[in-house]
């Protein structure tokens, strides 16, 4: 049995597990001995699948208003969302997206210099701050870049954990297998962190990848913990058909439309005034109730869909602004979105 000692133990590699791990020590000013242990690579981790944007107002000055992005959120959840989180997040979003900028994130650039935004579904101001489409990527790689500056954190790559230590209500650690040599593991440390993402995997169509399996979740539960708000299950309007890998809701942001079998932008049906950018789970009921009603389009392996039609956009947008989704599009179905229709269809994602 292998035994380390940490003062902190973050568990998990994403986006929430690096941020944490980098502000435990930035906090420290480097004094905290932390662990990272990620059942991946770290940037193999879920999050650098994440495409489309960052919500957060940088301009002030051109209309955008923390009361708008509260509302915006607060109204797309049904008026579900704990209102005070929302504020909270709302308010540090904009330094959170500059700090990024300052550790040497290449946001994607307006003309003027500065950095570029979109619309994204449920907004009422184009806010969503982006790297092309490759932003949660890029997100990961600059905060994993920085993390090597911090000798102070030490990374546990491929180490799988498998419960939560603990005597007393007091946190000891946790236990785990190193998958590269099958040897079981104990990192004691004095405090935990719990970064490890959602459980999309209980969905057969969902857009993601096969290790994100709801660990972190198990984990808490059988060591006594609360699960908050488990019921709250985001589906993503976008999943590419049959594989459901994630076409990004910029797709639509950058102006794409959702078709069905007659080529009608059905949205117009639903949510006049929003259209394609009405919130996620407007769209992706509208888009099953086309299929259920017989308007949808017969996809790939006879999968019924709806359509994601892009080619109005011209290739040089395509190319600038979604690079990656063309890529997807014609690696997994050989079709590529500059001249042909993408088939798409409502995917679990937990958010």
């Amino acid at each position: 049995m292998d035994r380390v000692d940490h003062d902190l133990v973050v568990i998990g590699s994403g986006l929430a597990g690096l941020r944490a791990a980098l502000e435990a020590s930035r906090a420290s000013h480097g004094r905290l001995d932390i662990g990272v242990v990620t059942k991946v690579q770290a940037m193999r981790s879920h999050s650098v699948a994440a495409e489309g944007g960052t919500a957060a107002v940088l301009y002030p000055d051109e209309g955008d208003s923390f009361d708008s992005h509260v509302w915006d959120t607060v109204k797309g959840s049904d008026f579900l969302a704990d209102q005070d989180a929302v504020e909270r997040f709302v308010r540090a979003a904009p330094e959170e997206i500059r700090l990024l900028e300052r550790w040497g994130m290449p946001w994607s650039r307006r003309e003027d210099g500065r950095i570029a935004q979109r619309p994204f579904g449920g907004h009422d101001f184009p806010r969503a701050t982006f790297a092309a489409d490759k932003t949660g990527f890029l997100e990961m790689q600059t905060l994993y870049g920085v993390l090597q500056a911090h000798p102070n954190v030490t990374f546990h790559h491929e180490w799988f954990a498998t419960s939560i230590l603990h005597a007393d209500g007091s946190f000891q650690g946790v236990t785990g297998i190193d998958l590269k040599t099958g040897a079981f593991v104990v990192v004691r440390a004095k405090a935990g962190i719990l970064g490890t993402g959602g459980a999309g995997r209980i969905y057969r169509f969902t857009t993601h990848g096969h290790h994100s399996t709801a660990d972190g979740l198990l984990l808490a539960y059988r060591a006594g913990l609360a699960l908050k708000d488990m019921e709250f299950v985001q589906f993503h309007p976008t999943g590419l058909v049959p594989s459901s890998i994630l076409i990004t809701e910029a797709a639509r942001g950058e102006g794409g439309y959702l078709v069905n079998r007659d080529g009608e932008r059905f949205m117009a049906r639903y949510a006049p005034k929003k259209l394609e950018l009405a919130p996620r789970d407007v769209v992706s009921r509208s888009e099953v109730t086309e299929i259920l009603e017989g308007r949808g389009i017969d996809g790939p392996d006879d999968v019924p869909c709806v359509g994601l039609d892009l080619r109005h956009l011209g290739k040089e947008r395509i190319l600038e602004r979604l690079p990656q989704i063309r890529e997807i599009a014609m690696k997994f179905l050989g079709i590529d979105p500059v001249d042909e229709i993408v088939p798409i269809k409502p995917a679990g994602r937990p958010s």
